[in-house]
């Protein structure tokens, strides 16, 4: 076995016995060493991959992506990078795949959107909706034009509980906006 396989299976065995907040404690105190250079941006993997909350999924994966992007710097790992992220939700590797897209989407980033183009109609409706709570309430520009246009994908469809959660989503953007 590999030992990101050993890694996700003893954050299994801990899942059901720690919180919420004590799994957010963990990964911040995770985020913190990798920061010193203590632990390698691989030790993120497992709270992206192994958990189940919205928000404990979301930071890390957000938090691994820019670990990667910040070590490696150069154009062709930032692309290696959003293969690797994009393939979570791909290859359902990740128990939470609304958030880990959500959490991506959210980044505001092209190279992303275009990964991310090709999965979104591969989203289940629970995970349409867990994705929309990740990216909450005021999303970017960006995002915005990528919900804009999956909306309009989707228009025709017989998916009428994700056209209502996109439209939600926007709706609530808007709101934001204006307030």
């Amino acid at each position: 076995m590999s030992p990101m396989t050993h890694a996700l299976i003893s954050y299994w065995h801990r899942l059901p016995a720690e919180s919420p907040a004590v799994r957010r404690k963990a990964l911040d105190a995770t985020r913190e060493r990798i920061r010193a250079g203590i632990e390698p941006h691989a030790a993120l993997v497992p709270f992206a991959l192994g958990d189940v909350d919205d928000g404990i999924v979301a930071a890390a994966t957000q938090a691994y992506f820019a670990a990667i992007v910040l070590a490696a710097g150069a154009a062709d790992a930032t692309v290696e990078a959003i293969t690797e992220v994009t393939d979570w939700v791909r290859r359902g590797l990740a128990l939470n795949r609304g958030a880990v897209f959500g959490a991506l989407l959210a980044l505001e980033d092209e190279r992303i959107d275009e990964r991310l183009r090709a999965l979104r109609l591969a989203l289940s409706t629970t995970e349409v909706e867990t994705a929309s709570r990740v990216i909450g309430s005021g999303p970017g520009q960006r995002t915005t034009a990528f919900l804009e246009d999956w909306l309009t994908l989707i228009a025709d469809s017989p998916l009428q509980r994700e056209r209502r959660l996109l439209s939600a989503l926007l709706e609530s953007g808007r709101s934001a906006q204006a307030a």
